[in-house]
C-alpha cells in the first residue's frame, strides 16, 4: 500500500493542526507540539516544526511525500539503498523535476508518539499538486511508486490515485504558479484538497472559526483560504 501525503514544515504546528481539524482532517499521531499526522478520508497531511527541519526549510513549505509498507519494493525499483531514521526506513529518490522526495515506510514504532483513533470526515480529502505537465515524464515516475493510473482530468490537471490519497499534475509554465509555493528546494507541491460534500457548508465552518474563504464558481465550486501560515489553500468541490 502507498499514501500519498503532503508535509507542511510550520511555526506552529497546533494552529495548524486546528485548521486541518476545521476542514475535516482528524490526528492519528502525534509528538507534542512538534509533529502531528493529519488523517483525511484519502491521503494525509504531515505537519513538521520548522524548528526541527533541515536548515533549508521555510515555514510555510509543503512537499510531496509517500508512506509505504513495501520500501523494499521500491526500493529494488529505484535501484536505491533505504537510510534507517530514528522514525523508520525511508528512500531518498530524486524526481524528475531534479528534486529531492522522500518516501516513508509504515510507522510500526510510536515510542515516544501518541496515537489517536482519527475520525476524519468522509468528504474531505488530500490532494497535493505539483506543477509540472501531467503528459511528461512525471506521471511514469508516480506509476513506478504504485500510483494506479490516473482520474478523470484534461489537458492541463490529471489527478493520479495512490491507495490512499492523490497526487495532481498541473502544467505550468515557469513562475506561473509560484504565489502557491514557499521555499527555494524540494519537490513542493500547493495544498489542495478536495470535498464530496456541500463546499458552502464548508465555508461557513471555516468562517465561523475565523478563517478567511474566498469562493469561486467559475469552474465548479472552489474554496481558497489563507492558513495560519499565511498560505494560500483550495478546496475544490467533487461529485
Amino acid at each position: 500500500m502507498i499514501t500519498a501525503q503532503a508535509i507542511r514544515f510550520t511555526d506552529n504546528v497546533p494552529a495548524m493542526q486546528r485548521f486541518c481539524e476545521a476542514l475535516g482532517l482528524a490526528a492519528s499521531v502525534t509528538s507534542g507540539d512538534g509533529w502531528a499526522v493529519m488523517r483525511s478520508s484519502s491521503g494525509d497531511v504531515l505537519l513538521h516544526s520548522t524548528a526541527d527541519a533541515v536548515s533549508k526549510i521555510v515555514p510555510g513549505q509543503t512537499d510531496l511525500t509517500f508512506e509505504t509498507d513495501d520500501l523494499d519494493r521500491l526500493a529494488a525499483e529505484f535501484e536505491v539503498t533505504p537510510v534507517d531514521e530514528a522514525f523508520g526506513r525511508s528512500l531518498s529518490l530524486t524526481d524528475p523535476l531534479g528534486d529531492v522526495l522522500l518516501v516513508n515506510e509504515t510507522q510500526t514504532d510510536f515510542y515516544g508518539y501518541s496515537e489517536h483513533d482519527a475520525q476524519p470526515d468522509p468528504a474531505v480529502a488530500v490532494c497535493p499538486v505539483r506543477f509540472t505537465d501531467p503528459s511528461g515524464p512525471y506521471a511514469e515516475f508516480l506509476r513506478r511508486l504504485g500510483l494506479r493510473g490516473e482520474a478523470a482530468g484534461d489537458s492541463a490537471f490529471v489527478a493520479f490515485a495512490a491507495d490512499h490519497g492523490t497526487v495532481g499534475l498541473h502544467v505550468a509554465r515557469p513562475g506561473e504558479f509560484e504565489q502557491y509555493l514557499t521555499g527555494a528546494e524540494g519537490a513542493r507541491v500547493h495544498l489542495t484538497f478536495t470535498t464530496s460534500g456541500d463546499p458552502e457548508a464548508l465555508a461557513a465552518t471555516l468562517q465561523d472559526q475565523g478563517y478567511a474563504v474566498r469562493i469561486d464558481t467559475t469552474f465548479g465550486t472552489m474554496l481558497e483560504i489563507e492558513d495560519p501560515d499565511g498560505q494560500k489553500v483550495q478546496v475544490h468541490a467533487v461529485g
